[in-house]
């Protein structure tokens, strides 16, 4: 989504792991369509059940929904977060767009904003409007991080595509890094930035 909070631009630490979190299953057309629908839903960082610690960051509300935009392909996902409740101020949109890179053997997310952003509030319910949306109307988020995904442990694990912001490693295309992200069928998590160690974990609610 915009992947954010001390992050969404993607502002995340990127550290080195061992080649056992890279899988290297072969991709598909299909992966990338499986890859799309584990963004779609409702998801939130309020926790399923009371804790003992105490929460000082708003509880944030990422909404996302499947929707054709012929200006990004097959598959492409509409993404809002709100703050505090899903009904809750918003703090973005972005459409997010996945494309099987075969020569890389990863599935490519680029995060793309629009111009008439007040427009389409509300998207996820009624994407019909997405559909209208020229080419043109479409720019890349400005130092938006552009997600390489492959096959995890139980979903998808992504890396941040080196120099493709400012919270990408510049490395080179052979050195392995530790997922900035993961996806599966119940929430997906992100590492944090600053020298913090807790990562941000978006639980799925519907």
């Amino acid at each position: 989504m915009r992947f954010q909070y001390a992050v969404l631009p993607l502002a995340l630490l990127v550290a080195g792991f061992s080649a056992r979190a890279a899988d290297t299953s072969t991709l598909t057309v299909a992966s990338v369509a499986d890859l799309a629908s584990l963004f779609e839903g409702e998801f939130t960082t309020l926790p399923d059940r009371p804790t003992a610690a105490v929460h000082t960051n708003p509880v944030l509300y990422n909404l996302a929904k499947r929707v054709q935009v012929p200006a990004l392909g097959q598959d492409a996902v509409y993404a809002e977060q709100h703050q505090n409740a899903p009904d809750g101020p918003m703090l973005w949109q972005r459409l997010y767009g996945f494309v099987l890179d075969t020569d890389q053997g990863v599935i490519v997310m680029t995060p793309y904003d629009f111009a008439n952003g007040q427009q389409l509030a509300g998207a996820y319910n009624d994407p019909t409007p997405l559909a209208k949306l020229e080419p043109a109307a479409l720019k890349q988020q400005p130092d938006g991080c552009i997600v390489l995904w492959r096959h995890g442990e139980s979903g998808f694990a992504g890396t941040l595509k080196p120099g493709s912001c400012k919270d990408a490693p510049d490395i080179s295309k052979t050195a392995q890094t530790a997922p900035a992200i993961t996806v599966s069928k119940t929430e997906y998590t992100e590492q944090p930035q600053g020298g913090e160690s807790t990562p941000i974990v978006f639980r799925r609610i519907h």
